[in-house]
């Protein structure tokens, strides 16, 4: 979609720039270049449910035209301005079952979609372009929410200090549900679970990056969004315990090791992997450092069966009993694990600042 030159009123030159919302220049009465204000941009999204929006007006998936117009819309949308085949549409739209004549009910299928997107912003379809072979969509002034989140998440990565968290929160926020839910064609299936995974890392990154900047909240929140999404995610349960720790919320990382603890033997049949343990050894360390602490008492202990669970063969043997390893040293290890549990079972119950310490 190349440059339109014509005349203005009173003879004034105007230039107009790519497709709908792009900026506009004008020459003034002194025959000064001004830049005007670019109209309102066109903006699609994929996240939560298909929509296309411009200029207060919003087209949802079941106003473009039918099932197969949208799908073509789809279909250039997740191939950032890349041009896809004739073919290659019609393989994706009718997989191993083509019609007859479906190189021309494909091109139909494309003139109906221009239209309905004219119905939007006018000179919207000509977004959707003519190419050898194929049609590519053009973004200039179309904004996707997908690719949005990917820019921003590029762009937090690239760059340190407080600006990234800013930007972390700005490209979480775009992301506000699965991938066209309610698509199920295998190649929007694949889109759905890679973005998924994308969106899984961005959060690791995200709630690292709070931490770093010690807002602490927010990494927590972050955290917690990414073990709704993968329970098993290690780098999640760290900033959880750490974010905890740094607050001095303990009895709050108490019950969040024993929530993972429990998740990792029940579902994995191993306890949670070293980084974890590791931050749990720090939390534990700052409990004891906390005189008026009620928990402070039963910790030692604790500490001491944390260090038993941390050793290399901790994983295939579990806590030792009367017999393994010296008569003493299983009397020893299983009252620890008797205390573990008694700790933690306070902490979940929320009664650890009430609680007696005595047996």
């Amino acid at each position: 979609m190349g440059s339109m030159i014509g005349e203005g009123r009173a003879g004034a030159s105007v230039r107009t720039a790519g497709a709908a919302g792009a900026e506009v220049l004008a020459r003034g009465p002194a025959g000064q270049e001004v830049r005007a204000p670019a109209a309102a941009r066109a903006q699609v999204q994929l996240c939560g449910g298909l929509r296309v929006t411009a200029g207060g007006r919003s087209l949802g998936p079941r106003q473009l035209g039918g099932a197969k117009p949208r799908q073509i819309l789809v279909a250039l949308l997740l191939r950032r301005e890349q041009a896809v085949s004739k073919a290659s549409l019609v393989e994706l739209l009718w997989a191993d079952t083509p019609p007859a004549g479906a190189m021309s009910t494909l091109e139909g299928y494309v003139s109906l979609l221009r239209k309905r997107l004219d119905t939007v912003s006018a000179g919207l379809g000509r977004a959707v372009r003519t190419v050898p072979g194929g049609y590519l969509l053009d973004l200039a002034g179309i904004e996707v929410d997908v690719h949005r989140f990917r820019d921003l998440s590029a762009r937090a990565r690239a760059r340190g200090g407080a600006d990234v968290v800013r930007l972390y929160a700005e490209a979480l926020d775009v992301v506000g549900g699965a991938l066209l839910p309610d698509e199920g064609l295998d190649w929007v299936v694949e889109a759905r679970r890679r973005l998924g995974t994308e969106l899984l890392q961005v959060l690791d990154e995200a709630a690292e990056a709070a931490l770093a900047e010690a807002d602490l909240e927010q990494a927590h929140r972050w955290a917690r969004r990414a073990l709704a999404s993968n329970p098993f995610d290690e780098k999640a349960w760290r900033v959880v315990l750490e974010s905890c720790r740094r607050r001095g919320l303990h009895a709050e990382g108490l019950r969040a090791y024993d929530e993972c603890r429990r998740l990792f033997a029940d579902e994995l049949g191993c306890t949670p992997g070293p980084g974890i343990r590791e931050v749990f050894a720090r939390l534990l360390e700052s409990v004891r450092q906390v005189d008026d602490d009620p928990l402070a008492a039963l910790v030692d202990a604790v500490v001491r069966l944390h260090l038993v669970v941390s050793s290399p063969d901790a994983s295939t043997r579990g806590p030792r009993r009367h017999g393994a390893g010296g008569a003493d040293a299983g009397v020893e290890d299983e009252d620890d694990w008797r205390l573990l549990e008694r700790f933690l079972s306070m902490a979940r119950s929320r009664r650890v600042s009430q609680s007696p310490l005595s047996a």
